[in-house]
């Protein structure tokens, strides 16, 4: 049986993409909440005949990373006004449970935290997020559920002094570390048990193989990396890393969603000298 393709998919992407880059400013609004609702729609339940033809089209090919640095700057915007919302809030802890996404980072840290523990015995001790943004939600979780330590790394100041101020009106600071820095100028990364790297740091494979081989170069043997990535259409909103191209890592795990939870997840340890050549 031949998949019906909607003609006007690929029309309504490049659509809602021409709009949002030409926006000065993609901070919250009605018009911006409603194209990315709208592409968030488009990227969720589709099936793999229709992915494959929109993904397949070269109009949509040519934006894809377009799309990605929109889909970036717009969630930045977001978080950006969330995290100064909640920290003004009377009570920042409520206001934080009503972030419009907090449910979608909660199924996604719970899915991250079964593949750690269906890898490993016992879950990190010592956790880095790479890529945090103004509103850590998923350190905030690590933080207040398992008590664990969680250094960030931000390479935007501004998204830094909103995340410590964030943290201070949680009181999370003691469990809470921020530094701004791009993660490609940190050398020595021994220290931690898991790094979790962000869906949008590194804006194509180019970029992702570069900070892949880094953070081999950094992390000790043995440390699990933890990467955000994507699937069909929702390719159109996060870029997709490849398993089988995460060297000179050792894939261990990779978690697909199929509702509500954008991301996909992949689990990788950092081998020992002895497993890396061949």
């Amino acid at each position: 049986m031949n998949t019906v393709i909607d003609p006007s998919l690929s029309t309504r992407i490049h659509r809602i993409y021409n709009e949002l880059a030409s926006m000065g400013s993609l901070a919250p609004s009605q018009r911006v909440n409603h194209l990315f609702s709208e592409l968030v729609s488009i990227s969720m339940s589709r099936s793999r005949g229709e992915a494959d033809e929109v993904l397949g089209d070269p109009a949509v090919s040519a934006i894809r990373e377009g799309l990605w640095r929109v889909c970036s700057r717009g969630e930045y915007e977001l978080e950006r006004h969330w995290a100064r919302r909640i920290a003004a809030a009377d009570d920042p802890a409520a206001e934080l449970r009503s972030f419009p996404y907090a449910a979608n980072y909660d199924k996604l840290t719970r899915l991250e935290l079964s593949g750690l523990r269906g890898v490993r015995d016992e879950l990190p001790r010592r956790v880095l997020f790479i890529g945090s943004g103004p509103l850590p939600f998923t350190s905030i979780l690590l933080a207040e559920r398992l008590g664990l330590p969680v250094s960030n790394i931000d390479v935007d100041e501004e998204a830094c002094a909103d995340a410590r101020a964030l943290a201070r009106r949680l009181g999370l600071s003691d469990r809470l570390g921020f530094t701004c820095a791009d993660a490609l100028a940190c050398a020595d990364l021994s220290e931690f048990d898991c790094v979790f790297l962000a869906a949008l740091v590194g804006m194509n494979r180019r970029e992702k193989s570069r900070l892949l081989h880094h953070l081999h170069g950094a992390m000790r043997p043995g440390a699990l990396l933890l990467v955000r990535s994507s699937q069909r259409l929702r390719t159109l909103l996060y870029p997709e890393v490849d398993i089988h191209g995460m060297a000179p890592f050792e894939p261990l795990l990779e978690i697909h969603p199929h509702d509500e939870v954008i991301n996909s997840v992949i689990l990788a340890e950092r081998p020992g000298p002895d497993r890396i050549a061949g």
